[in-house]
């Protein structure tokens, strides 16, 4: 026998009540003239000048442009093999991304490869965690001594310097283009 009472429905409350409810606003659609153009630029040409900008800064360390490329490359191949994310993370935009945080949170008078490699991981995981496509990641290929308490502290530390550039960068297409520019000029 069916149920022909009808259903009582319950008012939700907002969770804090002195804030606003969220609205869902959409916007509509935009012409041509209108709509915002960000330059494109292939991922593997926009590796190769984060190679070289991090080849330049840091002589003291005899890296190759190379070398760390190879290493963002295999941490990315090991998160597909392992079954973490389905396709590649390095596209053009989180490459940009990983270059503002690269410029300016590694220190450009690091001497020892392996506080480099620690700085440039910790950039990349925040990278990954930030504009990633999967909600978490294993700390194993970003860590380079095997302390995760050091890991945490340095992502906490990075994250404090960068959350306004980071949202900047997500929500300004000027900032966002200034910022591809300025890792092309690395590589002419």
């Amino acid at each position: 026998m069916a149920d022909t009472e009808p259903k009582k429905t319950r008012k939700r409350h907002h969770p804090c009540p002195e804030l606003p409810a969220k609205r869902c606003h959409i916007d509509p659609p935009q012409s041509s003239s209108q709509r915002r153009h960000v330059p494109y630029s292939p991922p593997n040409e926009l590796l190769r000048c984060l190679g070289l900008f991090l080849h330049q800064r840091y002589p003291k360390l005899n890296l190759s442009a190379t070398r760390p490329i190879k290493w963002l490359k295999n941490i990315d191949i090991y998160l597909c093999i392992a079954g973490y994310q389905q396709v590649s993370f390095l596209s053009s935009g989180s490459v940009i991304f990983l270059y503002m945080l690269c410029r300016d949170l590694i220190s450009s008078e690091i001497e020892n490869m392996e506080q480099f490699k620690m700085s440039l991981f910790t950039c990349y995981y925040i990278s990954y965690s930030y504009i990633g496509n999967e909600l978490g990641y294993p700390l194993k290929p970003f860590l380079v001594d095997g302390s995760k308490t050091a890991f945490w502290e340095q992502c906490l530390s990075y994250i404090r310097i960068m959350s306004s550039k980071m949202l900047r960068i997500n929500n300004n297409s000027l900032f966002y283009k200034a910022m591809l520019a300025e890792l092309k000029a690395v590589g002419k």
